[in-house]
Formats: C-alpha cells, sequence, structure tokens
C-alpha cells in the first residue's frame, strides 16, 4: 500500500485497505467553539473570502479529532457571488440575493466564468491548505466542492433559501426554456470551478445538490441530471474523482447511480440493503448517519455509529459519513464517540 495516497482516495478506488476512512459534512463549522471564536464579530463571508480565516477553519475539525478528508471552508453560492450577484447572509435567514433570474437577459452574467480571476480566495486556501498537509505520514484527501446546477438555479429564482420552492418549480413548469438554459451555463460554471479547484490542489470534490430531493424522479431525470451528469463526466474525463450528494435524494438512488460518479453520498432514509441493491459495485458509497444521533448520549452514538460500520462497513469502497451536515448543537462528545468507533472498528 502506497501511504502517501489518502486513504480516502485508496478506498474509492476498491484498494485494499486496513481501516475504514471518514468525514464528515460540514465538518468545520459552528459545533466548534474554535470556529465561533474566530467568527465573532464577523460576517459569513468576511470569515469565507479571507483566506487566513478560512484556512484555519478548514484545519480545525482535522486539528481536533484527525478525519480522513479536509474540506474547504466555503460555500456552495461562493462562484455565484463571484459571478456578480450580490448576496449576503443573514444569521436565521441564511443566503439572500439580492438580484434574481427572471429572463433570458440575465444569464449572460454567468457566461465566460474565469474562476481563477473571480476567486482567488479560493486558490489560495485550496494551495494553503495542500502545502499544509502534504509533509504529513498519511495525509487527509483535501476535497473541494460546488452546487449542484438544479440546487443554484433554485437559489437564484427563490432569492434565497425555502421550504416550499413555488417560484421554482412555477419556473420549471411555466418557464421550463428558461431553467433549462440557466442550468446549462450553471453546468459550464460549475466544471471551470471545479477544475480550478483541481488545479489549486484538491485530490476530489463533491457535488452538492441540496435541494434535488424536493423533484420527483421524472422531474429529477428532465431538471438536475443531465446538468449534474455533464459536470461529472467531464471530471472523470480530465481523470479526477467525483462524489455525487443529493439532499433527501434517497427516492433518486437509481438516476443518481446512472450518472457514474465515482462515490455517491447517501442521507439517512435510506437502508444499506436498498443502497446496495441500486448502486454499482465499483461507486463507493459515504454516508449515512443520521447528524441528530450527535444530539443524543455518547453511549447511544456508538451504537448508531456501529450499526451503519456493521452495515456498510465490509462493502469494498466505502467511507463513513453523516447523512447531511452536522448541526451546530451537536455534542463535541458526541462527535469524539462517533470517530473514536469509527477508527476501532475492525474490517478483518
Amino acid at each position: 500500500m502506497n501511504n502517501k495516497i489518502p486513504l480516502l482516495l485508496r478506498a474509492m478506488r476498491g484498494e485494499q485497505i486496513d481501516r475504514i476512512p471518514f468525514w464528515y459534512m460540514r465538518q468545520a463549522g459552528r459545533y466548534l467553539p474554535e470556529y465561533n471564536e474566530i467568527r465573532r464579530g464577523k460576517s459569513f463571508i468576511e470569515v469565507m473570502e479571507n483566506p487566513d480565516h478560512a484556512f484555519e477553519i478548514s484545519m480545525q475539525p482535522l486539528r481536533r479529532f484527525q478525519m480522513d478528508a479536509i474540506i474547504m471552508f466555503s460555500d456552495i453560492l461562493t462562484p455565484i457571488r463571484a459571478a456578480g450577484i450580490p448576496l449576503h447572509f443573514e444569521e436565521k435567514k441564511g443566503p439572500v440575493l439580492e438580484k434574481t433570474v427572471q429572463s433570458e437577459a440575465d444569464l449572460d452574467i454567468f457566461r465566460n466564468f474565469d474562476a481563477a480571476k473571480a476567486c482567488p480566495y479560493v486558490v489560495e486556501i485550496l494551495q494553503r491548505l495542500r502545502a499544509e498537509i502534504e509533509p504529513l505520514p498519511s495525509r487527509p484527501a483535501l476535497l473541494g466542492f460546488a452546487g449542484a446546477p438544479f440546487t443554484l438555479a433554485s437559489y437564484l429564482i427563490e432569492g434565497g433559501s425555502t421550504q416550499k420552492f413555488e417560484k421554482t418549480k412555477a419556473c420549471l413548469f411555466k418557464d421550463t426554456e428558461l431553467f433549462l438554459r440557466l442550468s446549462d451555463v450553471l453546468a459550464d460554471l460549475t466544471i471551470e470551478y471545479l477544475k480550478m479547484q483541481f488545479k489549486a490542489g484538491a485530490d476530489a470534490v463533491q457535488i452538492f445538490d441540496s435541494w434535488g430531493g424536493i423533484l420527483s424522479p421524472a422531474h429529477y431525470a428532465e431538471f438536475s441530471a443531465p446538468f449534474t451528469k455533464r459536470i461529472i463526466d467531464a471530471i472523470r474525463q480530465a481523470g479526477k474523482p467525483v462524489i455525487l450528494f443529493v439532499g433527501n435524494g434517497s427516492h433518486l438512488l437509481g438516476q443518481m447511480n446512472g450518472q457514474k460518479p465515482d462515490a455517491i453520498s447517501l442521507d439517512w432514509r435510506i437502508t444499506a440493503d436498498q443502497a446496495l441493491s441500486q448502486v454499482d459495485s465499483e461507486i463507493a458509497l459515504q454516508g449515512n448517519m443520521d447528524p441528530l444521533v450527535l444530539y443524543g448520549t455518547p453511549e447511544r452514538t456508538r451504537k448508531e455509529t456501529l450499526k451503519v460500520l456493521e452495515a456498510f462497513g465490509r462493502r469494498s469502497r466505502y467511507i463513513f459519513n453523516l447523512g447531511h451536515g452536522i448541526h451546530p448543537a451537536s455534542g463535541l462528545d458526541n462527535v469524539q464517540a462517533m470517530v473514536e468507533t469509527v477508527k476501532s472498528f475492525k474490517l478483518a
């Protein structure tokens, strides 16, 4: 075995490994007191676009828990803001976009997107992270990420987060051609953005289709899958690995499998047997513990972690993760219990 190749990448390739790799979504964030110390008195964008702050925040979970991947601290809306859509983050409301897409003319802002020029801070963050971890004897994988076109398009139509998606679905069914053209230009932008991340040092990337699960299988096939597949194809043709995550997307797993990513990140609404029957053996699985298990006790956290490991862990190509992002009120004792359980799980 080549220990200079990160354990997570070796697991994705199906190579023999001595333990299960792990990381978890939103691992750099508000559940860590050291994160909140940096954030104090600063806006989310101030922190995210400051390479010193973003580097430090990205490193914090590694220093505390020694997971097998670092994911850069950023946001899926970073390239949207960089392309010229003004937005800000409100504490309880989340992202608020100050301009929305309402016509074909609004798409011009996304064309000819130059990721390195638009997001130099992302380049610097990744380069600094890679330089920091490269000398480590068993270094973690460095992960970049981007939002899927459907999710980004929904933000651009709604103007922010929503529970109902009324504007998005009105656009799907009334202005179908506009939505498809918007998704097409966002796919081009995302390919450019992810290729830039690889040039800056990322080992792999994850596509977050956070809102894809609001779609029926037929509508996912029409409005999301073709665009994420185009991104996946472009990244894989460049010889780079890509993970696909669809929030609340268990009913779409067969279509996710059909897009042929290197790995699929599962939410907690699907059993191991269901997932194993729908995903090809050459595609890695990632997941899928309910993040709110971490609101329980350390003892219960160990039991729940072990259940996931026993269900998935002896499958070739498996990465332990939560089924969605870690919540801010998660107990650090519970996180520690989860980490220790994963690290001590015996594959043999």
